[in-house]
């Protein structure tokens, strides 16, 4: 059945663009990955890898938060938590790296934020980088006990926060770094003229015409879900990471 005609705009920068449409991360992975849907009454949505090692949930109780669980290499378990108002572009990104062991591997987290113009908070206790409109601050948390560090983001804008994102310990710095690179691109995201720019983001968001729709967001999603499924049942997309330990990831969140 043909779609009514939405108005699309272009929006920039991305961390002001809103979350977008979830499903094409969630339908992404149902029928390109062979992801189950394991979701329960509290939880809008929650999706596990066909061998149950990686998990993706946007939940009710957490005032549509989108939360990611999994295992790296050393079978420590790691988890993000992650705003709803955050792009699901940007979601999409660390789920992708969470897909890609052999990408994990240690990267330089701040490298794209400083490459890209962002500042050094040179008052923060901890290395702190800051965009270039002031609104979201990107931090990397004291180490304990000498072992790896947590990382958090907040965007805010004249006092309102819009969204945040947690990682904890022991989250592979290849994932956090594939979420700065996120923030760091230039690249303007597709939305529905209706909604954007986000309530009170208007001097700080560019919003351009744009002949995209909704048409062509869903060729491109079917287009990325079969490409997906055919490098799948090829045996073309890398091995899932170790079998989980048992342990909740975020029972402290460091």
């Amino acid at each position: 059945m043909p779609h009514p005609t939405v108005p699309y705009v272009l929006a920039a920068p991305g961390y002001l663009a809103g979350g977008g449409n979830w499903e094409h991360l969630t339908e992404w992975l149902l029928r390109g990955h062979g992801w189950r849907d394991v979701s329960t009454i509290d939880q809008h949505t929650a999706l596990a890898s066909a061998d149950g090692r990686l998990h993706v949930a946007l939940s009710r109780r957490a005032a549509w938060t989108w939360s990611l669980r999994a295992t790296n290499p050393r079978g420590q378990d790691w988890a993000a938590l992650l705003g709803a108002h955050l792009p699901v572009e940007y979601v999409t990104a660390l789920v992708d790296t969470m897909l890609r062991p052999a990408s994990r591997h240690r990267q330089a987290v701040l490298s794209p934020l400083h490459t890209a113009g962002w500042t050094t908070d040179t008052a923060s206790p901890t290395p702190t980088a800051v965009s270039p409109d002031g609104v979201v601050r990107f931090t990397e948390e004291p180490a304990h006990n000498r072992g790896p560090r947590p990382w958090h983001a907040a965007c805010t804008v004249d006092g309102h926060r819009w969204w945040t994102a947690t990682f904890s310990t022991h989250t592979p710095p290849g994932v956090v770094a594939a979420f700065t690179r996120s923030l760091a691109s230039a690249d303007p995201l597709p939305r529905m003229a209706i909604g954007t720019p986000l309530y009170g983001c208007g001097p700080y968001t560019r919003i351009t015409q744009t002949p995209h729709g909704y048409d062509d967001e869903q060729a491109l999603l079917e287009a990325r879900i079969t490409e997906t499924r055919a490098r799948r049942l090829a045996g073309a997309l890398p091995a899932a990471p170790p079998p989980a330990t048992g342990r909740t990831p975020f029972t402290r969140a460091r």
